[in-house]
């Protein structure tokens, strides 16, 4: 496997890893807090932003190599992690609008990487 497709490989996986935060961020915000204090020191909110850190070092660790025009497309599919995520874990509903959204951003991507 070259440098190249590596670093895509990890781009994706920060990506990845950012979903999951997200993830986490909102479940955390949905929540009702005694105090507005815990609504930051709750254990959700801190892992989540320790996991956006990892992402973040994904990223920079990434675009060592891989050049800038490449990154919004990687970027793009974080979309696509979220929903997906979303979907699958907080049971939120995908309508027919935000399916074909995501099928729009895949295959702009794999025209991109084609």
């Amino acid at each position: 496997m070259n440098k190249f497709v590596l670093n895509i490989l990890i781009m994706v996986l920060g990506v990845v890893i950012a979903g999951l935060a997200q993830l986490l961020l909102k479940s955390a915000a949905q929540k009702t807090y005694r105090h507005w204090i815990y609504q930051y020191l709750n254990i959700r909110v801190i892992i989540g932003y320790s996991v956006m850190v990892l992402s973040t070092l994904c990223t920079v660790l990434a675009y060592r190599v891989i050049p800038l025009s490449v990154a919004p497309a990687c970027e793009a599919f974080g979309q696509v992690v979220v929903a997906s995520l979303s979907w699958i874990i907080l049971k939120e509903k995908m309508n027919r609008r935000k399916i074909i959204g995501l099928v729009v951003i895949v295959v702009g991507i794999c025209i991109f990487f084609v």
